[in-house]
Order: C-alpha cells, then structure tokens, then sequence
C-alpha cells in the first residue's frame, strides 16, 4: 500500500539539506529578529546567497574589468549564469555562456542598445 507520508519524507531527504540551528535563549536580539520574519528559510537562504555574492572569488571572470552600465534583462541573466557557473567551477557551462554573452552583445551593438566599447568591456570581463 502507498504510504503518503513515507513518501514525503523520502522526496523532502533526497532534494533538500536539511541544516539545525541553534539559538540560545538569552540571546534576544536574535529570537526577535527570527519571530518577526515571514520566512525563517528564505530570510537565511537570501542571506547566505548574499554573502557568497559579495565574497566571490573568480576563477575565470576578470574581476579588474568593472561592468559599469546598465544591461538588459537577457545580457544580465547571462551575466548571472556566467558568474555562478564561475563560482561553481563549471568551465564547460562558462564557456558556453561567455560565447552567448559574446552573441548577445554583437546584437546589442547592432541594436544600438550598448556601445561597442561596452561590447568590448563585456567580452575582456568576461574572458575564455
């Protein structure tokens, strides 16, 4: 017979890291800043994430060369694939990903959306 709950349990085991954290009692400040957030998981997810972003080292991105205007919402997302492929060490995925970023600032360019001296920023940033 289908045990749901077995079930559950075993999806939840299986996808997810399931992390304790200990807080202790006297210490106030955090047990109200944990009461007043809607949701304890995102809160903490959004605050590591945060801190991986903001300590990343590269491995392939030129971290010397400072994107410095505005890119549309298709360049940006490949800008973000690219820098966590980065982060996560995945070469193949970068490459891939610098070659569409590559792609898709020639079209820019043509499209008048971005300069060819951004064009040529991106593609120095980053680099094979």
């Amino acid at each position: 017979m289908f045990n749901q709950q077995e079930y559950i349990n075993d999806f939840i085991k299986n996808t997810y890291k399931t992390v304790k954290l200990r807080i202790r009692n006297d210490d106030k400040i955090l047990i109200n800043k944990i009461n007043s957030v809607d949701n304890i998981n995102q809160y903490l997810i959004g605050l590591i994430t945060k801190d991986i972003y903001d300590n990343r080292k590269y491995n392939y991105i030129n971290n010397d060369i400072k994107i410095d205007f505005e890119l549309s919402h298709t360049m940006q997302d490949l800008v973000d694939k690219a820098e966590k492929a980065d982060i996560l060490e995945d070469y193949g995925l970068y490459m891939n990903l610098v070659d569409a970023i590559d792609s898709q600032a020639k079209k820019e360019v043509n499209r008048h959306l971005i300069t060819e001296t951004e064009w040529r920023k991106l593609v120095k940033r980053y680099e094979l």
